[in-house]
């Protein structure tokens, strides 16, 4: 296990450095991919947040009040379709720009997330769609107990690398039990089961009132 994390933290070390040599205007559309699941702990459990990682950070996104266009993630859901990601989750640079070209997006991120045991590792690029270019790679980490923060600060590294600034919202210190609950109500909304989405975000609130920010702006995309 020592071996694998050791091998990644040099991987994500080389694309870090690679990406500080791509520094061009900024894009002002980007897509957010759902993040690859290589959870240690439990991976199955775990798969919902694929999902649930990638529209917590298109909320906070959209958020920003900015000239940054974040694509919804009911047309992200209809292109991966196309590029037969939807059942794998697996995505390299070429087919997230071959994904974001489809889209229409001058930027594209992508990541992955685990966990291991009580601790928690974001990782996540950005391509520029028109020249392959990387952006920007980051990596956080931290515990479960913390998963909205880090999630936070996943997104402010985002805006920052695209030149833009989040909203004020204090970052909550908001565990990953109601981060489960809100992705599995992203599941259920996916698979077609309104009802059953509802239901869970609501628990989801209630467990967290934090997450009440993020259910309104997937409620809010779906009405639109």
């Amino acid at each position: 296990m020592r071996i694998r994390l050791r091998a990644q933290a040099m991987a994500l070390a080389l694309v870090l450095a690679l990406c500080g040599l791509a520094r061009a205007q900024a894009p002002t559309t980007l897509a957010v991919l759902p993040f690859e699941n290589n959870a240690v702990t439990d991976a199955k459990m775990y798969e919902p947040l694929a999902q649930g990682l990638a529209a917590m950070l298109i909320t906070d996104l959209k958020m920003a009040g900015t000239s940054l266009k974040v694509i919804e993630r009911a047309q992200i859901a209809a292109i991966l379709k196309e590029v037969a990601l939807s059942q794998s989750g697996m995505v390299d640079a070429a087919t997230a720009v071959q994904a974001g070209r489809l889209l229409g997006a001058q930027s594209i991120a992508f990541g992955a997330f685990m966990v291991l045991g009580d601790d928690v590792r974001m990782d996540a690029r950005i391509i520029n769609v028109e020249t392959s270019e990387c952006i920007m790679a980051a990596s956080i980490t931290g515990g479960k107990k913390d998963f909205m923060k880090l999630e936070r600060q996943l997104a402010e590294k985002i805006a920052a690398a695209l030149k833009v600034s989040l909203s004020q919202i204090p970052p909550a210190a908001s565990g990953m039990d109601a981060a489960l609950l809100y992705s599995r109500g992203l599941e259920a909304l996916d698979k077609g089961d309104r009802a059953g989405a509802e239901k869970l975000f609501a628990e989801t609130v209630a467990a967290d009132p934090a997450y009440k920010r993020q259910v309104e702006g997937i409620m809010a995309a779906l009405n639109q």
